[in-house]
């Protein structure tokens, strides 16, 4: 008769081949379709209880088919809350319950468990705030190239038809008084430029009682009814306030290439400042130099700025001296007036003063716009951790920001087009962002997560936190001993655990060094010499997919890997899916786990010892304590035999018979296959002795060869 050490080597020497013919057979094949086609239905714990087929088929695949019976037990196994040291299943002792438990996505009450879901995830909201820093950069330099191609052209009007037919000096001038998002015609913007304004029927004076705006408009132009220009189109004081205005207007006020231009427009009109009401009626100089030393241009009063840049530093109650803000007396140092207002030696600035507040402007003149863009990013990531809807985004303080982000407009964008674009799938050609070929629309609807009825999606993730907690455990199981060792792992644990969360495609994984050396070596890969394309085409095999690279016999060994990651066939990150008793990896693990178990009880109808050398082989890398042996019947089992200890050890305490396997067992030489085979030899040799099913094993009479004289076999603790 043939040895079980023999009969399990038919099994074991290839085991993925094993494994490939018994899931082809059509009784294994047939389960396996009904359990993935059906456990997507399966809404709640009743549900799947009430599916016979279902039940016994995951039942079965934790090795618990003797317990399918029991479904008051299995239901407040599935019911119990894992997080919790106290539930039901984390106080029974046989550690397949909780893997079982831990299959399924089933809360407390027996309903599916609810997913989380996004609008976005963190490095879409981080894409999102450096896109917005990027617009408002990209503003500023946009805002000077037309202040400076209005400040040029605005001089060579000569009649109002000539502004109304030069759209980009016509935009500049409307945006700037205000009025850039009037719905009024180009007769009636004629008419305004055109108004008398000491006439109160004018169309200017008229429309100001709704918009004050117009009449300012009017008031900036020099333009006569008939159209002709008196003089200028515009006085040059009435140009700087434009422009000033329109920085504002704009929201670039504070942008690099706007100070740039500040800056470079103070240093040449300051020749031109004969009093301090010339620099006090200039908003652009005004701007410059209080910003310069902290204070706020359009709060201040411009009656106590004249008073401090004429104070007499020198007298002690001069109004500079009397106020408490010393910026007050450090701006008045910085000019040179006198106290009639009058500059000092025909300069308001010595060129000292001149290089000491320009580069006190540039130190701070962004700090008012970075506390405002602060305040903002603030306000954006309060509304999208808060929005699960496309409306609800919509309606909050973050919609502004998001089309600010992403360069579209609000004044000429509908908020109707905004819904249809964050509603696109950014996956699909035929959505309406990708139909667009705006290349704006087609970035905003790949930064949200949003489906087609405007609901926010669970997440896109690399590895689901069931998978990352499980590959951070197998990586730690394989660390060194040392404290140094220990806390190496730990240091590569937290950079994995934090990174990988920020992961969105395939390659953004496989580019960091750190990533591929942790997942490789948590999966016993690390020495397999897996080149970049290797690993992008285990990670993006189907696992349910017969077919696909991983489920190819000779590739079985890369399958852990793979099913341990979240990407679809392109590379990309899926959602989590909600609603559902399992994701793809849970789902996997269950039919793997049947195919594994039909084999045992396959091999177990020829031998029950082969049934239990092929499960301690599957479980032995995960053995970390005798513990787990203990709370485990077969694994148990197999080892009182392998260690010729006796079933009676039962009757000591528990510590006693961890004790007693730990003096005849080296745990970590289970993580050695070349000792673990040794120990299934040992197995299957004391196996068939005690059974007497072959007496005539030619492993047995090598181990009998060191029996003593009364034939009892020696065992020594398995530490080759």
């Amino acid at each position: 008769m043939i040895s079980t050490y023999l009969l399990y080597r038919t099994y074991a020497a290839d085991l993925p081949k094993t494994l490939s013919r018994i899931s082809a057979q059509s009784d294994v094949s047939n389960a396996a379709k009904y359990y993935q086609a059906n456990i997507g239905s399966v809404k709640t714990v009743d549900d799947f209880l009430n599916n016979s087929r279902l039940f016994t088929y995951a039942m079965t695949a934790y090795g618990l088919s003797d317990m399918a019976y029991a479904k008051a037990f299995m239901k407040k196994v599935l019911t119990s809350d894992l997080t919790d040291s106290q539930s039901f299943v984390n106080k029974l002792t046989d550690p397949r319950f909780a893997d079982f438990a831990k299959a399924f996505q089933f809360s407390t009450d027996g309903t599916l468990a609810t997913q989380p879901t996004v609008a976005q995830n963190a490095t879409e909201e981080n894409d999102t705030i450096g896109l917005y820093t990027q617009q408002q950069t990209n503003k500023g330099s946009a805002a000077v190239t037309e202040a400076t191609y209005y400040q040029a052209a605005i001089g060579n009007v000569t009649s109002v038809d000539q502004l109304m037919s030069n759209s980009r000096l016509l935009n500049f001038a409307m945006t700037a008084f205000g009025l850039g998002s009037s719905n009024v015609t180009s007769a009636t913007i004629k008419a305004v430029l055109t108004s008398d304004l000491s006439d109160p029927n004018s169309v200017a004076n008229t429309l100001s009682t709704s918009n004050p705006n117009f009449k300012l408009l009017a008031s900036a132009f020099n333009f006569a009814a008939d159209g002709s220009v008196n003089g200028t189109a515009q006085s040059s004081s009435n140009v700087v306030t434009a422009i000033s205005q329109y920085f504002n207007a704009t929201g670039t006020n504070a942008a690099p290439a706007v100070a740039t231009y500040k800056t470079q427009y103070y240093q040449t009109a300051l020749s031109g400042v004969t009093s301090v009401d010339d620099l006090l009626s200039n908003p652009i100089m005004y701007d410059v130099a209080l910003t310069a030393f902290g204070l706020n241009p359009t709060t201040e009063s411009q009656t106590l700025i004249r008073q401090v840049l004429t104070s007499d530093l020198s007298d002690p109650n001069s109004v500079a001296n009397q106020q408490k803000n010393t910026a007050y007396q450090k701006l008045a140092a910085a000019f040179s007036f006198n106290t009639d207002g009058s500059v000092q030696n025909g300069a308001a600035q010595t060129t000292t003063q001149v290089n000491t507040l320009i580069n006190l402007y540039k130190s701070n003149y962004n700090a008012a716009q970075n506390t405002s863009d602060a305040a903002a990013t603030k306000a954006y990531q309060d509304a999208i951790a808060a929005s699960t809807t496309v409306k609800g985004l919509l309606n909050s303080t973050a919609y502004n920001y998001i089309l600010s982000a992403y360069g579209i407009d609000p004044l000429t964008t509908s908020q109707y087009t905004i819904t249809k674009i964050l509603q696109s799938d950014a996956s699909d050609p035929n959505s309406f962002a990708n139909q667009s070929h705006n290349p704006a629309y087609i970035a905003m609807a790949a930064a949200f997560n949003f489906d087609s009825n405007g609901n926010a999606k669970t997440a896109e993730v690399a590895q689901t936190d069931a998978n990352l907690k499980s590959t951070v455990k197998l990586y730690m199981t394989q660390a060194g001993t040392t404290t140094a060792a220990l806390d190496q792992a730990e240091t590569d644990s937290n950079y994995y655990a934090t990174t990988i969360a920020n992961i969105t495609n395939v390659d953004d994984l496989l580019k960091d060094p750190k990533l591929v050396t942790f997942m490789t070596s948590a999966y016993g890969l690390k020495d397999a010499n897996l080149s970049t394309s290797d690993l992008r085409q285990i990670l993006t095999s189907d696992p349910l997919d017969p077919k696909s690279y991983i489920n190819k016999p000779e590739n079985a060994k890369y399958r852990p890997l793979a099913v341990a990651f979240n990407f679809g066939t392109d590379g990309k990150t899926l959602n989590v899916p909600p609603g559902q008793a399992q994701d793809r990896s849970q789902m996997v693990s269950t039919m793997d786990g049947y195919v594994e178990q039909t084999m045992e009880s396959q091999a177990g109808d020829q031998s029950d010892g082969v049934r239990l050398a092929l499960y301690f082989q599957k479980k032995a890398t995960g053995i970390t304590s005798a513990y787990q042996i203990l709370a485990d019947k077969a694994l148990l089992q197999f080892t009182q035999t392998a260690l010729g200890l006796s079933s009676m050890m039962s009757a000591a305490d528990i510590d006693t018979q961890a004790k007693m396997i730990t003096n005849k067992l080296n745990l970590t030489d289970l993580q050695d296959p070349t000792k673990l085979n040794k120990l299934i030899a040992q197995f299957s040799a004391l196996y068939d002795a005690t059974n007497s099913t072959a007496s005539s094993s030619p492993i047995l009479q090598i181990l009998q060869g060191n029996s003593n004289s009364n034939g009892i076999i020696t065992i020594d603790p398995i530490t080759v």
